[in-house]
């Protein structure tokens, strides 16, 4: 079974834990001639309005079983997981159905999703925790079977959340095409030393210094072609574009190049699919169903704190190392504190969160978690800061954040152990506003004053 473990931030959590993927064999190998399916049971005697539409539109044209009630024998027994709420299926599979198969089926034809789909996609509500504190979004087993987890916080018109979860389907879909037909050994030997079973301590920026679009396609060279596979998919050529132009040194440019060049020429030769073609269409599909590009979108926000506190639209800012390219600063803090707790037996999440717990009061919490034994336990570690009520100055939008009230698991990771370097960050007056990244995303953002090009990037969640 292979995992897509996407750092992946909801309200929750570790918040968007990645990240991610890798898939298994699969028995039955491409060829030319149509097999035609055996239809799965789709007749029960008591089907809802949901049953029928889900048979009509996967089970009746391409034999895909969509099961969402919940039987704990299709997951993980040593896991809690809970079931997904009814009226979120309907919202996952019609973005499923538009922006993976509707894409393919243009261009390749309906045989080709007969013949290479996965026959079963099993619902979780809840996202599944892992002991190397990644978060599991999906899983594929055998090409045959693949499980989405966090439905229940899925939200079909945000255009992120409908990049994270195709980009999960993406990546296992490519895994079962390179199960009938292996991808080019050249790409294995473009970025050949840099493969590392640590991908998940890796910044996304060090990633794609490095010459990988994200952090998991560090992990070994069949992620690094799924991950390449579905990151150009869901971002569409612009995206793809402008994180090359800016987010890659000459090299790592280069080296993304050859990948994107050995991908494109992979599915003209293996499935005679134009990947440009399919790409346009895949973005074509998520602009259509979330056209806003960010969280929240339109051309002129409100200001940040008009959507963001207490009582408001928006609760939680949620910061992930894995999934954003946060300043220099940020990871550099990351690392230290990391550095310090792994002497400790200890490891910090690369997931963070900002929570408001009253009008004047933001709570940063962090993870960490146990290295030292197979059963791992995790710690959250709360840090209480106190928001100055007014602008410092009114002009500018400058606020101040004091010193903050510890709990005991934070006082513990100062104290204790010197884990200082995050929580310092926090301390001191900021800029509240919104920061457009490369790739078109639009982001909460905190500049602090005293580092003007620094910056803390996150994602707004109720």
């Amino acid at each position: 079974m292979t995992d897509f473990m996407y750092m992946r931030y909801t309200k929750f959590m570790l918040p968007m834990i990645v990240a991610l993927l890798t898939a298994v064999s699969c028995n039955d190998p491409y060829n030319d001639e149509l097999r035609e399916p055996e239809l799965v049971d789709g007749d029960p005697s008591d089907k809802t309005a949901l049953d029928n539409w889900l048979f009509d539109t996967f089970t009746g044209p391409y034999n895909i079983e969509v099961k969402y009630k919940w039987d704990a024998s299709e997951s993980d027994i040593y896991k809690t997981l809970v079931p997904p709420r009814e009226n979120k299926v309907q919202e996952v599979m019609d973005v499923v159905d538009q922006v993976w198969i509707e894409p393919f089926v243009d261009i390749a034809g309906a045989n080709f999703i007969k013949k290479l789909c996965p026959k079963q996609f099993v619902l979780v509500g809840s996202a599944r925790y892992n002991f190397d504190g990644t978060i599991t979004l999906g899983t594929a087993e055998g090409g045959r079977k693949v499980v989405l987890y966090v439905i229940n916080d899925f939200v079909k018109t945000d255009a992120f959340e409908v990049k994270q979860m195709m980009h999960t389907i993406e990546h296992e879909f490519t895994h079962i095409l390179n199960q009938n037909v292996s991808f080019q050994p050249e790409f294995k030997v473009v970025t050949p030393g840099a493969y590392t079973a640590a991908w998940n301590t890796v910044p996304l920026a060090d990633a794609r210094a490095a010459g990988f679009i994200t952090s998991y396609a560090m992990a070994s060279p069949d992620e690094d072609f799924a991950e390449m596979t579905s990151m150009m998919l869901i971002e569409g050529r612009d995206a793809y574009e402008n994180i090359l132009s800016c987010e890659t040194t000459a090299a790592s440019y280069e080296a993304l190049r050859r990948k994107e060049k050995l991908v494109v020429e992979y599915f003209q030769k293996a499935f005679k699919i134009d990947f440009y073609e399919l790409q346009t269409k895949v973005q074509a599909a998520i602009t259509a169903i979330a056209p806003e590009n960010g969280n929240p979108g339109g051309e002129q926000p409100p200001a940040l704190l008009d959507v963001w506190g207490y009582g408001k639209q928006y609760g939680t800012f949620t910061v992930d190392l894995m999934t954003m390219i946060e300043s220099a600063e940020i990871t550099n803090r990351y690392a230290a504190d990391n550095d310090i707790l792994h002497r400790y037996d200890l490891a910090l999440d690369y997931n963070f969160r900002l929570t408001f717990l009253e009008a004047n009061q933001i709570m940063l919490t962090l993870y960490y978690y146990t290295t030292d034994s197979e059963v791992r336990e995790y710690k959250t570690a709360n840090f209480v800061y106190e928001l100055h009520e007014d602008p410092v100055d009114d002009a500018v939008g400058e606020y101040g954040l004091g010193m903050p009230a510890m709990d005991d698991a934070a006082r513990e990771l100062v104290e204790k152990y010197g884990a200082v370097y995050i929580p310092g960050y926090f301390i001191g007056p900021f800029f509240f506003d919104w920061a457009t990244t490369c790739s078109g995303y639009r982001y909460a953002a905190l500049y602090p004053v005293y580092a003007p090009n620094s910056y803390c990037l996150g994602v707004l969640k109720p």
